[in-house]
């Protein structure tokens, strides 16, 4: 009976496309200014609620680290356009899972008082 349910494990897994379910994709964002020219807008794929609108003396900084921290598990890739919708500056981030997952894992050392 075990060996019958491997099997059918087995079939059903090499049935599957690989490619397809890849758990290390590209999330790639976009920074414009808004036409109103009051903040940017950052948009992508990846948010579920694209474009966010940020704005104020941040705006940039704040737009890009959403950015990385929404996808702190996969690459990500954050292209700045100007005006004009011109690509002013790309950047990219290539997070390692391991050190994510031995910096959360650390505990803080104890402090004596």
């Amino acid at each position: 009976m075990l060996k019958a349910s491997i099997s059918l494990v087995q079939q059903r897994w090499g049935k599957l496309d690989r490619r397809k379910h890849s758990t290390r994709s590209i999330h790639i964002y976009e920074i414009r200014p808004r036409a109103d020219k009051h903040g940017f807008d950052l948009s992508s794929d990846a948010i579920p609620y694209s474009p966010l609108w940020y704005r104020g003396s941040n705006a940039f900084v704040d737009a890009v680290g959403y950015a990385k921290s929404y996808s702190r598990l996969h690459p990500v890739v954050i292209r700045v356009y100007d005006a004009t919708r011109n690509v002013i500056e790309t950047l990219e981030y290539k997070h390692d899972l391991k050190r994510a997952v031995s910096e959360r894992n650390k505990k803080p050392p104890c402090s004596e008082a």
